[in-house]
């Protein structure tokens, strides 16, 4: 009976047949079959070719690749690898994965040593179930390919290749010598460990993973539109071209998409880290003005020169006329992610698309990946929508920045600790969204102090919403959304990029000098600063911009969370943060962000501290400098400007270190979101009625604006590789004082990596 068969194919194919080797031959075919740089296009693997297929997998990926023996008392190894890849029987495309003739496999494969053969003895060295190894393979090729809707095919870059979702019948590869293939229909589930959760989905990247991880959706008749949806992002070109793959998506999408992915550029051919600015200062002949219609002053953006502001104007107008002006929010409904099956879909998929090949490695600890448009996502989470997961995100995730005392008479029977983003409420979204806002309420246990995740109040709905509501998992996808929503919009945009990293940089190099202390001191802090930023305004600030489709707000009302947000900025030094924020003592120390961060802090303060000290003896040396007054009227950003306390000694170090602070640690805190937007139940910019999941074009929106983020960048502490090196140099200090000056380098990156090491192990304590 067909469970006998099953067993006996087990049995043979994991005992009997070379242990490892099947297993791995396997995981070839499946890789090879969904990596599209391999296979040449068009081709269909069935019936016809399985058997070419199979050999060319086991040429070119061989499970052995040497042979063992003695000649004349010497052991030889004779490399199995290096004769399947010999262009004089394989021909001059011999390192290139396409089919041949079946019959110079059959004469000249040696993969598995084929003429290791000693008639007569047991010293046969030839692999015994060459045959089986074959018909195994082909078998689960052909079962994976031939799953499939009558009349329906898939194109996964290679063509039309059967998809693989439902069995219409048995594989019968051709040559099959056993009689258990006749009626063998295999499941590919089977062939897993481990559960269908998604745990640890958001690791995987890669040919081999996306193989393994197919097998793990089994989707039902009613979910295949959006497998194929998915697949069709795997077109080479998604801009002006007719036949692009893309086509579901709207046009701000797919452009969008593309720019994520051309911006990017590697560390190493990127020298800029390592140069030294030598150009006098001066003001800049052009700026992108950010308007706010006089509800609060204009930001500037600079630009180098009049020739690259030709250049980017021309684009923007480009990008308006290719978006055509108009947002078009209605959801087709083969884009809707709604069941877990399709979540894991989109998940895998999501890696896929961003995927890139052939790059160098990241700087150890950069937050980039070598494989991957998008950053690496540093502590994923197992199922981001569970209510542990939401005190997670509270505790020690984005969520501590809205952290404070429960004091609404209406939320007090729930808990004493409140996560409020409710304010977002306020703001009036386009037709088709729910409106963002809520506030999180959190219960603490007297004796273990605990947290437990009682209430959620819920701004679109009007009401507070307990886990026993049936509306329990969308106001959690709420929730999260709202976080994410202005952590982007105002913590990561506003403040850190147009604001903070503008206002200093900007400053830095119309006002002082290139023989000036200061400007040498922060140079290495503001690498790219001025291309991301303008880059950022221009594609994110307009209206039908990128940030305005991804959004749910009329374009009236992101503008006016910009500006609230421009006009609510507030300098403090960090520890006057810690004492500002509303939380009891106990629960505020423990923070991540105060724990780590005022760690942070202190090792930045004394690095600057001890530098200026050695150019500026007392106050008024400071407030002397005339270059060091221009640089303090930070005339571009001028709610930056007035946020700022007199200039004085103290006060020059205090600004010093918040703004590095907020570019590195707090950018790397507010712009990695990586973990919540990679999962479409994690975290978008939009909530759809009756929906708990970004549909599949916001889920790449938001994504393709997390891949913008994801390029490397130098380390604070350089690992010393191309683009990364060292920046003692960069500071140039006088020869008088250069001893103190590389003493204080040396105890900062000593520094660092105690604090760096500090964090990781209160991060692997399981205390947090």
């Amino acid at each position: 009976d067909q469970h006998t068969i099953i067993a006996q194919a087990v049995l043979e194919m994991f005992v009997f047949a070379g242990g490892q080797s099947v297993p791995q031959t396997i995981h070839a075919c499946v890789a090879v079959l969904f990596t599209p740089e391999l296979l040449p296009s068009p081709v269909a693997v069935d019936e016809n070719n399985v058997e070419a297929f199979v050999y060319e997998v086991t040429r070119l990926f061989p499970a052995v690749q040497g042979f063992c023996y003695w000649r004349n008392d010497s052991r030889e190894i004779l490399s199995l690898n290096a004769a399947l890849r010999d262009p004089a029987v394989w021909g001059p495309d011999a390192n290139r994965f396409t089919l041949k003739d079946v019959r110079l496999y059959r004469s000249q494969h040696v993969g598995f040593a084929n003429q290791a053969q000693s008639p007569g003895t047991f010293d046969s060295k030839v692999c015994p179930g060459i045959q089986l190894v074959l018909d195994v393979c082909q078998g689960f090729t052909l079962a994976l390919t031939t799953w499939q809707e009558p009349g329906l095919s898939m194109d996964c870059g290679v063509g039309q290749v059967r998809s693989y979702w439902r069995p219409v019948g048995s594989p019968k590869p051709v040559g099959v010598q056993h009689r258990w293939w006749k009626d063998f229909v295999l499941q590919i589930e089977d062939w897993l460990d481990g559960d269908q959760t998604g745990e640890g989905l958001l690791r995987s990247h890669g040919p081999v993973e996306l193989g393994r991880l197919l097998h793990k959706i089994n989707l039902s008749d009613s979910e295949l539109d959006i497998v194929g949806n998915i697949c069709k992002l795997l077109g080479p070109s998604a801009v002006g071209d007719e036949s692009s793959k893309l086509v579901k998506f709207d046009s701000n999408t797919r452009l969008f998409f593309e720019i994520s992915r051309k911006q990017f550029k590697e560390l190493g051919a990127r020298r800029e880290s390592a140069e030294m600015n030598n150009k006098p200062a001066k003001p800049s002949e052009k700026y992108f003005d950010m308007d706010f219609s006089g509800i609060t002053e204009t930001i500037s953006l600079p630009v180098k020169n009049e020739l690259q502001k030709q250049i980017r104007d021309s684009i923007a107008d480009l990008l308006n006329q290719a978006l055509g002006g108009t947002l078009c929010d209605e959801l087709d409904p083969t884009l809707a992610v709604r069941t877990c099956n399709q979540r894991l879909a989109a998940i895998m998929l999501c890696q896929m698309i961003f995927r890139r090949q052939d790059a160098e490695v990241c700087p150890p600890h950069s937050a980039a990946r070598a494989d991957s448009f998008l950053p690496k996502a540093k502590h994923p989470f197992a199922d981001i929508t569970g209510d542990d997961e939401q005190v997670a995100i509270a505790k020690c995730g984005i969520g501590q920045l809205f952290l404070k005392t429960n004091k609404d008479r209406r939320l007090a029977s729930y808990g004493d600790i409140v996560c409020d983003v409710s304010f977002l409420g306020d703001y009036a979204v386009r037709e088709h969204f729910e409106k963002l806002g809520a506030s999180a309420v959190f219960n603490r246990d007297n004796t273990s102090g605990k947290w437990t995740l009682a209430a959620i109040d819920w701004r679109h709905g009007g009401k507070t919403v307990t886990p026993s509501d049936n509306s329990w998992e969308h106001v959690k996808w709420v929730w999260r959304c709202s976080i994410v929503t202005y952590i982007t919009t105002i913590h990561h945009l506003m403040w850190t990029h147009w604001m903070v990293a503008n206002s200093f940089a900007t400053s830095l190099y119309e006002t002082l000098g290139p023989q000036h202390p200061v400007r040498k001191l922060l140079h290495v802090h503001t690498y790219k600063t001025q291309s991301i930023n303008h880059h950022s305004a221009l594609a994110l600030y307009p209206e039908n911009g990128m940030l305005h489709r991804m959004s749910p707000f009329p374009y009236s009302e992101l503008q006016r969370i910009f500006m609230l947000g421009a006009e609510g900025f507030q300098f403090h030094t960090w520890p006057e943060e810690y004492e500002l924020f509303e939380l009891p003592e106990e629960v505020k120390s423990k923070l991540p962000i105060f724990e780590d961060g005022l760690d942070v802090w202190h090792v930045l303060h004394a690095w600057f501290s001890g530098y200026i000290d050695l150019f500026y003896g007392n106050d008024d040396d400071v407030k002397n400098d005339a270059e060091l007054q221009q640089y303090w009227k930070f005339r571009n950003v001028p709610q930056y400007a007035k946020a700022m306390p007199a200039l004085s000694k103290t006060a020059l170090v205090n600004q010093i270190t918040r703004a590095v602070f907020d570019v590195t640690a707090m950018h790397e805190f507010v712009g990695n979101v990586v973990s919540y937007t990679t999962d479409p139940a994690g975290a978008a910019l939009q909530v759809r009625p009756s929906l708990n999941m970004a549909d599949l074009q916001q889920f790449v929106q938001v994504n393709s604006l997390v891949a913008g983020t994801g390029m490397p960048m130098p380390m604070l502490v350089p690992s010393g590789q191309a683009g990364d090196l060292d920046w003692f140099q960069l500071l140039d200090p006088p020869s008088e004082i250069s001893p103190m000056v590389e003493q204080l380098y040396k105890k900062l990156m000593d520094d660092l990596r105690t604090v760096s090491n500090t964090v990781r192990a209160r991060n692997a304590s399981g205390t947090r």
